[in-house]
């Protein structure tokens, strides 16, 4: 894995590409899509807020003086959501070349607050799992989308690439907060999947990276902490910048890029006591991989 560091001088070539990015109404999804059109690129903005989704859309090809956005509503957490706005997309422009599993929401209470002197007098309830829903599995569905959708056309014939994903998620990923654990679990999971994801498509012509930022101004994060706020949030035109960074030429895989204040780099992988167990990791990865065809 590499540990280059880009900067916004030697940000790749994307004229002419397309994205398609979940989570456009707003936040990193929002400013992303600017950046890309500012670039060249065409977009395709979905998100679950519609009418957000369309003003936006519609300031972008204002700007623009064409059409190089189109919004539709999705909830991330239905395939069938993505599927229709792909399909749209490709109508609309052809091909896509990047997707990025974007879209997310705040921690949401999974469970009634801890009180064991009222526990008894109130029912055992069903966990509330809409985080992990949206930012896990939602995420997974763009993800499924993606390879898909990549195995189906040829390589970009300026990059030589199918595709690229690129996913959203947070230094909670890493460092696990006591306060949001869903959130915590779903930035987690899908560390695991990037990297697992991305040795598996390695040599298939298509790369999987994902973003870690600290705390950015972003509706995801409660004003009043961000108010409250000492340490320097990340400044989302530098978070921007690293998730364009690794889009049309560029051969970077696999890399987990985080971000804390104006800070990049590579968050590495967990080693402790692999060797020790290293030869029976790989005996169970090629036998369960030969058990679900990835492999012979």
């Amino acid at each position: 894995m590499t540990t280059t560091q880009s900067t916004s001088t030697t940000l790749p070539v994307i004229s002419g590409d397309v994205a398609f990015v979940t989570g456009a109404a707003s936040g990193f999804g929002l400013f992303l899509s600017q950046e890309l059109v500012s670039r060249g690129a065409s977009v395709i903005m979905v998100d679950i807020n519609e009418d957000g989704c369309k003003k936006a859309a519609t300031d972008i090809n204002k700007d623009a003086d064409k059409i190089v956005a189109i919004a539709v509503k999705v909830d991330t957490t239905r395939f069938e959501d993505q599927l229709t706005a792909y399909e749209l997309g490709k109508k609309a422009f052809g091909r896509v070349d990047y997707f990025f599993a974007n879209a997310g929401i705040p921690e949401r209470f999974w469970l009634p607050l801890f009180d064991p002197t009222s526990a008894s007098s109130r029912p055992i309830t069903k966990p509330d799992m809409t985080t992990l829903d949206v930012n896990l599995n939602g995420q997974l569905n763009t993800a499924a989308l993606a390879f898909q959708v990549f195995e189906r056309q040829e390589p970009n014939p300026r990059s030589g690439f199918r595709g690229k994903l690129i996913i959203t998620s947070s230094i909670i990923g890493f460092w696990p907060c006591k306060g949001v654990p869903l959130y915590s679990t779903s930035k987690a999971g899908v560390v695991h999947f990037m990297r697992s994801m991305a040795r598996y498509y390695a040599d298939k012509g298509i790369t999987v990276n994902l973003i870690a930022p600290n705390i950015t101004a972003t509706p995801i994060f409660p004003a009043e902490a961000m108010a409250s706020l000492t340490d320097n949030p990340c400044p989302i035109e530098l978070v921007i910048e690293q998730m364009i960074s690794v889009l049309g030429s560029c051969k970077d895989n696999g890399r987990a890029i985080t971000i804390s204040g104006k800070e990049v780099w590579d968050y590495p992988p967990h080693t402790y006591m692999f060797e020790e167990n290293k030869s029976a990791f790989e005996r169970m990865e090629t036998v369960y991989g030969r058990q679900m065809g990835l492999w012979e």
